[in-house]
């Protein structure tokens, strides 16, 4: 199978991270003021997001040494006391997941313990890859969705790999996600911490409760014959696109049902057919959409019988560009074509009517 080792160490890493996130989130909301730091755009990271991105970079150059990563975050400008505290995160999350994973297909991830506060760092700045047409790395959204994480509330670990421009494994971790509050059935076993999805290109799409080894379901969107069938797939927060805008594609397509949620989680539901449409249409014409904020959710979608273009010219989105997508708006659904196609016309012209 094309991509196993990559596959499985994804999976592995991407699991560890959600273990982490979903069991300090409480921890980090509580104690907001010594756990969380605002960026310079004023975005909220937290303990968890650096805890998360050393977890998984950590993973892959343990095993793919030569790869590089595109990852969110940076450790400049760190303190050695918050830096302590992500060390004894990911030890503490170390021994947790060894005790409930002893299987011999979890020791096969191969890594080293990270000993000082020099490593965390090293290991957090090795996600400043600036990305590319040629050649292959690794893009890491490690809380995607922090402000729904600082909410208690959905958020996603997502991790995919880029080969000349092109995603060709994805796994999103979602540790909140519950089907049923979403009108879908909940597998058995799906706590503590939620749900893995995982795709492969070529391959198909699958997803297992974050808590079980080995139990991988198929998954597929959903069927539908017009948009007015569809459920649209929409963000919490209002500042990372715009909702009057995709009101009124609604209204165009006659689409009444929507799920409100945060990350790419939306992705994970599109593709398991519970929602049907995510758009996301840019506040502002000269945003760039991060890489990082589409990557995994890319291949699981397509993978799944999806579709996934950007919103004004209905072409596949572009991650050879270097960290951003050089696209106004992202579109994903469910299909089929002509319904998509629709979807982007009417995009268009909303967003081409900013230009007047």
């Amino acid at each position: 199978m094309a991509f196993e080792r990559e596959l499985f160490v994804a999976t592995q890493a991407v699991r560890k991270a959600s273990l982490l996130t979903k069991r300090i989130q409480a921890q980090v909301i509580s104690n907001r003021d010594s756990t969380t730091i605002t960026k310079s755009d004023s975005s909220p990271v937290t303990l968890g997001d650096y805890a998360a991105q050393t977890i998984i970079i950590h993973a892959i150059k343990s095993n793919f040494p030569d790869d590089k990563v595109v990852g969110e975050e940076s450790a400049e400008g760190l303190s050695d006391g918050f830096v302590s505290e992500i060390l004894n995160q990911v030890r503490e999350n170390d021994e947790i997941f060894n005790k409930n994973y002893p299987s011999k297909t979890n020791l096969d991830l191969k890594e080293t313990p990270l000993q000082s506060l020099q490593e965390v760092k090293d290991t957090i700045d090795l996600g400043n890859y600036e990305g590319g047409p040629k050649g292959r790395f690794w893009c890491l959204d490690p809380i995607d969705g922090t402000k729904g994480f600082l909410r208690g509330e959905q958020f996603a670990v997502c991790l995919a790999l880029v080969i000349d421009g092109v995603t060709q494994v994805g796994v999103i971790g979602c540790p909140n996600l519950s089907l049923s509050a979403f009108g879908g059935d909940d597998l058995l076993g799906y706590e503590p911490f939620g749900y893995l999805f995982q795709a492969v290109r070529g391959q198909g799409a699958s997803f297992a409760s974050a808590a079980i080894d080995n139990d991988w379901k198929k998954i597929h969107v959903r069927s539908i014959d017009s948009s007015e069938e569809m459920v649209s797939l929409e963000g919490v927060e209002k500042g990372h696109s715009s909702h009057d805008e995709q009101s009124q594609i609604k209204q165009f397509l006659h689409i009444t049902r929507s799920l409100h949620l945060d990350s790419q989680v939306k992705y994970c539901m599109l593709a398991l057919g519970l929602g049907d449409l995510y758009l996301r249409l840019p506040l502002s014409l000269t945003y760039q959409e991060k890489i990082w904020d589409h990557a995994a959710g890319n291949v699981l979608v397509q993978e799944a019988g999806g579709i996934h273009t950007d919103a004004m010219e209905n072409v596949p989105l572009n991650f050879a560009s270097g960290r951003t997508l050089l696209t106004k708006g992202v579109i994903a659904s469910s299909g089929p074509p002509g319904i998509h196609d629709r979807v982007v016309g009417a995009s268009n012209k909303i967003i081409s009517s900013r230009l007047v």
